[in-house]
């Protein structure tokens, strides 16, 4: 579910932490119908996904009814796309399927033997808006929320797989400075990078058992604003480089190395699920935040939209190689190439 991947997965937690563990929630007040929604609708995916669940109150250990399906979810809701010209106009409506346990749900506070989903295989199309419209025929009560989708940008660095990543010369000043575009027109409020190290991993005694590892180093967001002349640069110097390898992999003189590819990845987040990361990341604070980001009217979470971009299957020149196999920072751990 490649769709919930970018950013902060916890997300859906920090949503249901804040919807059923208010402090001032008036035990003798009426019943108040509160959805607590999470979605990021991607051009990219073949499928969207949509999280819709209810806040919940008992008469007793709020953790006991966070195990109860029932507490959590709808029973008949029903949920709808609307696809929408920039001017507002209504162009389709697009049902949401209802699925239960098609992604299977970790086990935690929350119950996850009945893990509610809805999902569409429509194109989203990014040059309209959407509207999320769910509607509660228990007690006709209509949400809806909208948002612009996130448009697609290109690597301008590098520009084909078939490049060879170079951090040297031997300086640790050296730097490899990855480039995409950005414009204003692509919806996008924020970035993140992502680099993936592959890498093949063997006994020294028996080369030919392999098996394929890799880490993943994930950079902070980076603001629309870094964006200068179309283009967003971030550098990663030598230094940076080869000591995530360090720190990613542990000294074992029985075990050789073999470097296989880097592949790197950029999500772009939409102004409101970067509002959305930016308001609800943890605070350092010993003063808790009065509230917290949502855009959903009369609800908890967020529903927005992302983009991704991926480039896989790059190499190292020579040099690098060189110095992966017996540089001072990773000599240590036994690349054989």
């Amino acid at each position: 579910m490649n769709g919930f991947r970018f950013f902060a997965l916890a997300l859906i937690g920090m949503a249901f932490a804040t919807a059923c563990n208010d402090n001032e929630i008036d035990l003798t007040s009426d019943f108040k119908d509160i959805p607590v929604v999470y979605g990021l609708l991607d051009a990219t995916e073949d499928t969207n996904w949509v999280r819709i669940n209810k806040a919940f109150l008992g008469d007793g250990n709020a953790l006991y009814f966070a195990q109860i399906a029932d507490s959590l979810n709808y029973p008949n809701i029903q949920v709808a796309l609307l696809k929408k010209k920039k001017d507002g106009t209504k162009m389709d409506s697009i049902p949401l399927e209802k699925t239960i346990n098609a992604i299977p749900k970790d086990s935690g506070l929350f119950a996850s033997n009945s893990n509610v989903l809805y999902l569409t295989t429509a194109n989203i199309d990014k040059n309209f808006n959407y509207t999320l419209v769910i509607y509660n025929p228990d007690n006709q009560k209509r949400t809806e929320v909208t948002t612009v989708i996130a448009g697609s940008t290109i690597f301008n660095y590098p520009n084909a797989p078939t490049t060879a990543l170079n951090w040297e010369p031997n300086t640790n000043n050296k730097v490899v400075s990855f480039q995409w575009t950005c414009n204003t027109s692509a919806n996008i409020a924020a970035y993140q990078f992502e680099l993936k190290f592959v890498y093949d991993e063997f006994p020294m005694n028996n080369p030919s058992n392999r098996t394929r590892k890799s880490f993943v180093n994930r950079y902070n967001m980076i603001p629309y604003s870094d964006c200068q002349n179309n283009l967003i640069r971030f550098p990663i110097t030598k230094q940076e480089f080869y000591s995530s390898v360090a720190n990613n992999l542990q000294i074992n003189p029985s075990l050789g190395r073999e470097f296989i590819q880097i592949d790197i990845s950029v999500y772009g987040a939409a102004k409101e699920f970067y509002d959305f990361l930016v308001i609800n990341k943890p605070s350092s604070s010993v003063v808790p935040r009065a509230t917290d980001y949502t855009n959903i009217p009369g609800g908890k979470g967020i529903f927005s939209s992302r983009s991704q971009l991926h480039m896989t299957g790059l190499k190292l020149n020579s040099v690098t190689i060189d110095s992966l196999r017996g540089g001072q920072y990773t000599s240590e751990l036994n690349f054989s190439n």
